[in-house]
């Protein structure tokens, strides 16, 4: 069975309004009205009315005034001022703690590299003045021509005194007896800026109270506990590398060496000092050293500046290493 259904749709008048020419400018952000729809009107030629609707034009929009602009760079500038002294403590206690790390993994590498080769490793440290103590082979000072440095690696170390060092071994194993052929471990390493060597290290083994006492206090008990830092051990090295210079007398090849403070790392893992601990003490501040008109570093002593003085005894950072493992430890005043 077939059906017909027949259904007549009327035509709907729907309200057009053509624009004579297209709208021109930026799309005009409407607001609502009572109804709840926004209006607004598209770029193209048709506008479709709405009820109810009203537009608001940009230029009602209100900007920053230069009053109100001066007064947030005020607070800006003021809330600066307040954190800035804790920005720059913050950045020094970054510093201390990377040189800490450093010195750490640094004792680490010179144990194990003295077990492993069955030789005596020296951690070297560059003091200040070191030129004064350079010597060759036989013993000889050396004199530098008008203070002009024989190549760029004592060059270099001018601006890291009191903040240098590198591990050397003085033989390994295969040496022919009576033959033994140093050699550098490591480059020479720098600590990071803001932080350095304590410089009365360097000259305990030469007064006549070879060790100063420093404190360290635990805030909360108020145990103090006495480090005694003794001077350190001195080892005659190849300096600044093992690259030798043909003598100008003789045409010999002739190399370059330095008794230099250190500590000396035994193969049986352990400190050649024995019953006697070795500390590094490390202080704040800054290192100025003395340059010519063209910023050449000059062979004349630096000028060291602790901050706050005396940091280095009164605020300590000491890496105590065990005469007995040649383990370290960071000792400094706690607060538990």
């Amino acid at each position: 069975m077939k059906s017909t259904a027949n259904i007549q749709f009327r035509p709907r008048s729907m309200p057009v309004q053509w624009v004579d020419a297209p709208v021109v400018g930026p799309l005009r952000i409407g607001r609502r009205s009572r109804i709840g729809r926004l209006a607004w009107t598209p770029r193209c030629g048709i506008r479709m009315p709405q009820r109810g609707l009203t537009t608001l034009p940009m230029r009602s929009l209100r900007a920053f005034t230069l009053l109100e602009l001066m007064v947030v760079i005020a607070i800006v500038g003021f809330i600066a001022a307040l954190t800035l002294p804790h920005v720059r403590g913050f950045g020094q206690a970054n510093s201390m703690t990377a040189a800490t790390r450093q010195l750490l993994d640094d004792v680490a590498l010179a144990r194990q590299r003295a077990m492993v080769n069955r030789s005596t490793v020296y951690m070297v440290f560059v003091p200040p003045q070191f030129w004064l103590y350079t010597v060759n082979a036989n013993g000889a000072a050396l004199a530098y021509d008008n203070g002009v440095a024989a190549n760029r690696q004592e060059t270099n170390l001018l601006t890291h005194q009191c903040g240098a060092y590198a591990l050397i071994s003085l033989g390994s194993v295969g040496d022919q007896p009576g033959r033994h052929y140093p050699r550098y471990i490591t480059d020479w390493r720098f600590l990071p800026d803001g932080v350095f060597i304590a410089p009365f290290e360097f000259n305990l083994a030469s007064n006549a109270t070879p060790y100063t006492n420093i404190y360290t206090t635990n805030t909360l008990s108020g145990i103090i506990i006495t480090n005694q830092v003794r001077g350190w051990s001195t080892a005659s090295v190849p300096f600044p590398s093992l690259s030798v210079s043909a003598n100008p007398q003789t045409a010999q090849p002739t190399a370059a060496y330095m008794t230099l403070p250190c500590i000396a790392f035994s193969p049986q893992g352990g400190l050649t000092t024995q019953f006697t601990n070795q500390y590094i003490v490390l202080a704040r501040g800054g290192i100025f050293y003395p340059t010519d008109t063209n910023g050449a570093p000059l062979f004349q002593p630096p000028l060291i500046s602790e901050t706050p003085p005396n940091n280095d005894v009164n605020n300590p950072n000491l890496i105590q290493i065990d005469w007995m493992t040649a383990r370290a430890t960071l000792i400094q005043n706690q607060l538990q």
